[in-house]
């Protein structure tokens, strides 16, 4: 009788009664187990490269910014009035102005 036992293990639920041969119930709870184990560190490997990402996405961010305030001053800078010398250098200065006189005669009126 011992030996049956261990070999199954039998369920009376009322009117059904169900067999169950527990070295395959323990194989089916070692491979569940197993595949289950597997999935695990397959998403936590999956975890930790997005943290590994996001961090590398972030210093990148970092940097960007940096760079984009040093780009946006030394454009400010460039377009500042201070370099106004530079932008005047191809001007010369008006050494004497003449004005034209125009006639009363001369000028266009909206007839009435």
């Amino acid at each position: 009788m011992p030996e049956t036992i261990s070999q199954s293990l039998s369920i009376s639920i009322f009117p059904l009664r169900l067999s169950f041969n527990l070295k395959v119930f323990w194989w089916l709870f070692a491979l569940c187990f197993l595949s289950l184990l597997v999935i695990s560190i397959v998403q936590f490997n999956a975890y930790t490269r997005e943290v590994y990402l996001i961090k590398n996405y972030q210093a990148q961010i970092g940097q960007l910014t940096e760079e984009s305030k040093v780009l946006e001053i030394s454009f400010s800078q460039e377009n500042s009035l201070k370099n106004i010398n530079n932008y005047l250098a191809n001007f010369e200065k008006a050494n004497k102005i003449e004005y034209i006189q125009v006639l009363e005669s001369q000028v266009a009126a909206k007839p009435r």
